[in-house]
């Protein structure tokens, strides 16, 4: 796919104060291909990470996070792709190396006919709460603690969580009588924040056996993704 490096064509006089609004809006915003090639990033997020904009467009998302988090990111583009739009916590990294933590908000883009194109995420910049350091920098333990208690916080604020969003979903609920032992399992650990990976060794299964049990989970309860088995679950004792 041939992606245009510059996003500052002239542009439609209905759009350019869009465009003005999207560019300066107090948050970072970045979509991707389904291969994670960037397709746009907007002038905040440019400014944040220190490239031009042609250094980042057309060019792998992964070289905006640190390399010890390729891995981790993959399988967390995967997850999105198959409409796991939880929010993220990244760590990024400036052209400097420096990082910063972010907080990403994930999106689906589909075309009419329904068949998902991209993807597009939100980047919440949370670097005021811990002081940039370089890549490979050991960081003092007395000063991560709090850091990470304010992030917490500041993530209850933004995306309105609360303790009650990982409680645990009640097994012996009739609605969950047709799903066998192990998809139970399955959906426990699921609503409890636990990614294919994690529930694959904590079952001492294999990930393909994991996502064969969430497909029949999602049969038996009538939905097509995990953020909508997750919801359908936690709505059982409301």
């Amino acid at each position: 796919m041939d992606v245009p490096k510059n996003q500052d064509a002239e542009l439609a006089p209905e759009h350019r104060d869009l465009m003005t609004v999207v560019e300066t809006m107090n948050c970072g915003l970045i979509a991707s291909d389904l291969d994670g090639i960037v397709l746009f990033a907007n002038r905040r997020l440019l400014d944040w990470v220190g490239y031009e904009r042609g250094e980042v467009v057309g060019e792998p998302s992964l070289n905006l996070v640190i390399p010890e988090h390729f891995g981790l990111l993959l399988a967390e583009g995967q997850a999105i792709r198959e409409g796991d739009l939880r929010a993220r916590l990244i760590v990024a990294r400036r052209k400097d190396a420096t990082t910063f933590p972010a907080l990403l908000i994930p999106q689906q883009f589909h075309d009419e006919e329904g068949v998902l194109q991209a993807t597009f995420s939100i980047i919440v910049d949370l670097g005021t709460v811990q002081t940039a350091k370089r890549v490979g920098v050991e960081p003092n333990p007395a000063e991560v603690v709090p850091a990470l208690e304010e992030i917490a916080h500041r993530l209850r604020t933004i995306t309105g969580a609360s303790a009650a969003d990982l409680r645990s979903v009640d097994l012996g609920h009739p609605a969950l009588d047709d799903l066998s032992p192990r998809e139970k399992e399955v959906l426990y650990h699921l609503i409890m924040g636990d990614r294919v990976a994690n529930i694959a060794e904590q079952l001492f299964i294999s990930e393909h056996t994991v996502r064969n049990h969430l497909k029949s989970i999602y049969r038996k309860t009538g939905v097509n993704s995990q953020a909508e088995v997750i919801k359908w679950a936690r709505a059982l004792d409301t």
